[in-house]
């Protein structure tokens, strides 16, 4: 039995010994920012997670300011999304002076709930921004239909759901534009770093550019000066990936299908076992979907008792992300958003990432079993 002087942390980050050596190598080339890696994790991402024009960047907030930046996102206009997630997912938002209209939640997932978008829609709303939360995708069939009837574009925000798919569909090959996160917590990690999917190879190309300034390295021609000429026209920013980063993103995806089936495991474990745990609401879990295992977030009742009680039994809780509306720079505290007023309450998350062995993973459900 697993001693309760030990830690079991919430989360830990898996860096792998090849990762490390190819980024030594990388460091070594003479060539360590947007390079010839780069573009071999692009690659590498077209055939291990499915999605067809990926454009890494230096991280899953840059993927949301570059697809809103896209769309052609401007002061005044508003964007509805969920106020259930980190505030990067909204902060993105404001970097263009638009405001977030936060919709309400479903209760036994997290995510965004459709029915609650219509209604909030105005002549100054340009797109719908959905979260992904946990992992778990988001009913995307009711998103777009409302989206394709206000002739809005879709932005997801899957920095938790790499891997994930929806009706047989991977994400990221879904919705115009999909942002993910390979942070240092993420299933898969490049220290920092993301990537925004476009399904539209214009939109790819105008990605690939505006994630460096505008400038086209492709097109761009040489001169005797020693700067390459180009002719910019449109915005751009520093959001490119470097070589080190997709070094450790090369050597992760190789690894990437063994580590998603472990967080499967895991979950799995975990529902099998606390379905039936008094005080314990799992959340949903359809089959046509499948969830990228991010977290594994649940309700219970007593939410205190039950932190105060795994943290003596040497467990880390967390209830990972609290509503961002309460942040003044969003607005303050929303009154008409009565789910996430009661999710607030009730959600906590517990340890599910590929550093935990089976048998700290039967410690916590028998930690749990034990009662709070």
């Amino acid at each position: 039995m697993l001693k309760k002087k030990r830690q079991i942390k919430m989360f830990s980050p898996y860096v792998s010994e090849n990762a490390i050596k190819r980024v030594v190598k990388t460091l070594r080339s003479g060539y360590i920012a947007e390079g010839p890696v780069v573009k071999e994790f692009e690659e590498r991402l077209r055939k291990v997670i499915g999605v067809s024009y990926p454009v890494t960047v230096n991280s899953g907030t840059s993927a949301i300011t570059l697809s809103l930046a896209m769309i052609g996102l401007k002061k005044g206009d508003e964007v509805i999304t969920t106020a259930q997630t980190m505030m990067a997912t909204s902060h993105a938002i404001l970097a263009h002076q638009a405001k977030p209209i936060f919709a309400d939640i479903q209760y036994s997932t997290g995510n965004i709930d459709p029915s609650d978008i219509e209604h909030r829609i105005t002549k100054k709303t340009k797109a719908i921004l959905g979260v992904h939360w946990g992992g778990y995708p988001c009913d995307l069939d009711e998103i777009h239909r409302t989206a394709q009837k206000y002739k809005l574009p879709v932005i997801e925000d899957a920095a938790h759901a790499l891997g994930a798919q929806y009706k047989g569909k991977p994400i990221g090959t879904i919705s115009p534009y999909t942002c993910f996160s390979f942070q240092a917590i993420k299933h898969l990690t490049t220290g920092d770093g993301g990537m925004l999917c476009l399904i539209s190879k214009k939109k790819y190309e105008e990605a690939k550019r505006r994630r460096w300034y505008g400038i086209d390295r492709e097109r761009r021609k040489p001169s005797v000066l020693g700067e390459p000429q180009w002719n910019v026209r449109e915005t751009g920013y520093k959001f490119h990936m470097n070589d080190i980063a997709a070094s450790l993103g090369v050597e992760h995806l190789k690894e990437f299908r063994s580590l998603f089936q472990r967080r499967a495991k895991i979950a799995k474990c975990y529902r099998q076992a606390l379905n039936r745990v008094p005080g314990i609401t799992l959340f949903e879990n359809k089959n046509d979907r499948v969830n990228a295992n991010w977290l594994f977030s649940m309700h219970v009742e007593k939410r205190i008792d039950f932190i105060k009680a795994m943290n003596s039994r040497g467990i880390e809780t967390s209830v990972v992300h609290l509503r961002i509306d309460k942040n003044d720079v969003f607005g303050g505290k929303r009154s008409d958003l009565p789910v996430l007023d009661r999710f607030t309450k009730t959600h906590i998350s517990i340890p599910l990432h590929n550093c935990l062995s089976d048998e700290e993973v039967e410690y916590i459900i028998q930690s749990i079993k034990k009662g709070w």
